[in-house]
């Protein structure tokens, strides 16, 4: 049997929060009746026309998943042939959290562009770029970012857009990993469409905002991604009873809930944040959303370890990521900070 700690998880990721109320609520609404299967359903078509309407996207279209792993798949592999180059940073979710999962489902090579936190410098596209044509190299087409990154920092909406334009004169297509993109917009406070720039696919996270399980794809040029239905139902992500994963999304995109709760979530960790720096500690990286990054002492990472569940992204370094969600309260935050101070 699997040893189970004893130590809470309240800021082990935002995977661990509960599904938010108003998500359960749409799943028993969802399950009254019969409605047709693998996504023909009035709550299915309801729900990829909410996101449409999210991200200013009216011709997208959409496609829902399990989970974020799955979302970037059916996304990358659709896009690319096996003599193709996904480029991405040296900190990505495709590149370091996902098994091989998009090299094994496309055939095409990841390449890993030097960052600051997950934000790349445009320039950075231009060195691939030159190696196209040659026929002993895969030849770049598609580059992935992360909104909000791995390292908890945010894209502005100007140098989003100016990296996204930039890789499009290249003749790149630009992929969006948005599994925290709520948290983005919220920090940055413009408009969905404003924190993607002009993207040509971009993965919504829910599962990491309040949803019980399921991501989704929005397709916002669907003539490069011709076989994208393919990639889905292959990768067994073409629900059957696809409602059900819908349904969530309708709930969270409904009046707004999906930026109260990131908001909220945001604030958490910006206070978590300052009470970290208060007691002295070093932040490893700026408090841009919702995931906290600090430098710990071993003898204080084994100790608070005793009491919280955390992880440390890179064991060699000392950076240990905390992750506030909707439901993290303002007694969670000062419960760890008396704990580090304790520690200290």
């Amino acid at each position: 049997m699997a040893d189970v700690s004893s130590a809470s998880p309240v800021f082990a990721s935002d995977n661990a929060a509960p599904a938010h109320p108003n998500v359960l609520e749409a799943l028993h609404l969802a399950n009254e009746g019969h409605a047709a299967s693998y996504g023909a359903d009035p709550v299915t078509a309801r729900a990829a026309d909410a996101l449409r309407d999210t991200f200013d996207s009216p011709d997208a279209e959409v496609l829902f998943a399990f989970t974020g792993t799955a979302a970037n798949i059916i996304s990358l592999a659709s896009a690319v042939q096996p003599w193709h180059e996904i480029l991405c940073s040296d900190v990505a979710h495709v590149l370091l959290d996902e098994a091989g999962g998009p090299v094994r489902l496309s055939g095409a090579q990841l390449t890993r562009l030097p960052s600051d936190d997950g934000l790349i410098a445009a320039g950075e596209l231009d060195r691939r770029a030159v190696r196209r044509g040659a026929v002993h190299h895969s030849q770049p087409h598609i580059v992935t970012i992360t909104q909000s990154t791995e390292n908890g920092r945010v894209w502005t909406a100007p140098t989003i857009a100016e990296f996204v334009d930039h890789a499009h004169d290249l003749d790149l297509l630009v992929h969006v990993d948005g599994s925290r993109i709520a948290n983005a917009v919220a920090a940055l406070d413009v408009s969905p469409a404003e924190a993607i720039g002009d993207a040509d696919i971009v993965t919504v996270g829910g599962t990491k905002n309040g949803i019980l399980f399921g991501d989704a794809v929005l397709v916002r040029r669907p003539e490069h991604f011709g076989g994208i239905h393919f990639v889905q139902k292959q990768i067994g992500h073409l629900a059957s009873k696809h409602r059900f994963v819908a349904a969530q999304f309708l709930a969270l995109l409904d009046d707004g809930l999906w930026l109260r709760t990131a908001a909220h979530a945001n604030a958490m960790a910006r206070r978590l944040s300052d009470g970290m720096a208060a007691l002295g500690l070093h932040l490893a990286s700026p408090t841009d959303a919702n995931e906290v990054f600090v430098d710990l002492d071993p003898d204080v990472h084994r100790g608070l370890s005793q009491s919280y569940v955390v992880h440390q992204p890179d064991p060699p370094h000392p950076a240990v990521r905390l992750v506030c969600s909707w439901s993290t309260t303002d007694s969670d935050v000062d419960g760890v900070l008396s704990a580090l101070q304790g520690l200290l």
